[in-house]
């Protein structure tokens, strides 16, 4: 009887997409034209909603953001993380998710959203994994986005007000993406500094009027 054919090594599967790839897939499936919120969850929503609070938050880890966005994009945000801080299903209401963002808006914000991703995926890996698997420490991470959010949205005039709470949004949801305790820590540091930064510029403008004025 003859020996049986040998069998062929199992092929080694595809790695998943990193966040480049899924601000791609977002920009390729507009085509050109604007895009609803609806749209962008659609292709992003096999990769979870903290793929969607990223892709929310990534624009604005710059110093110049862009125009109009900080609003919509943070009540994204905030409603999402209030989700995860109550161990629910993602939801969004229909009106936000009918919110439309124009193509050359959208070009821009992956444009910056790119350069951000391609830094952040060499430095982010699994660690600490007891800051992002238990369920407490979710509900703990979803509310520090609720808080974030929440000073995202306040229309404060005051140059990084949107980056310090956007890098905070990024790195505990990317955190708990990757299992990344220490991507965790860095969003907690980077909120208590913003925090801190915005309450001294409102102590200085107090200070400076009341000696103005006084």
């Amino acid at each position: 009887m003859p020996p049986s054919a040998p069998t062929p090594p199992a092929a080694p599967a595809a790695p998943p997409p990193t966040l480049s790839d899924d601000l791609r897939s977002v920009l390729a499936r507009a085509a050109g034209g604007p895009m609803t919120v609806a749209g962008i969850v659609d292709v992003l929503k096999d990769r979870g909603f903290n793929i969607l609070i990223i892709f929310m938050a990534l624009p604005f880890c710059q110093p110049v953001t862009p125009p109009g966005m900080s609003t919509p994009f943070g009540l994204v945000m905030l409603l999402l993380g209030l989700r995860i801080a109550l161990r629910q299903p993602p939801w969004l209401p229909a009106r936000l998710m009918q919110v439309e963002v124009g193509f050359a808006t959208l070009q821009k914000v992956i444009q910056i959203g790119l350069k951000v991703a391609g830094w952040l995926e060499k430095l982010v890996h699994p660690r600490l994994g007891g800051l992002v698997r238990p369920a407490l420490m979710q509900r703990v991470n979803g509310l520090a986005i609720v808080i974030s959010a929440a000073v995202f949205m306040l229309p404060l005039p005051i140059p990084l007000s949107n980056t310090f709470p956007a890098w905070a949004i990024l790195l505990v949801a990317l955190g708990m993406i990757e299992e990344d305790g220490a991507a965790v820590i860095a969003g907690y540091l980077v909120s208590l500094v913003g925090m801190v930064y915005i309450g001294g510029v409102f102590w200085l403008g107090a200070e400076g009027l009341s000696r103005l004025f006084g």
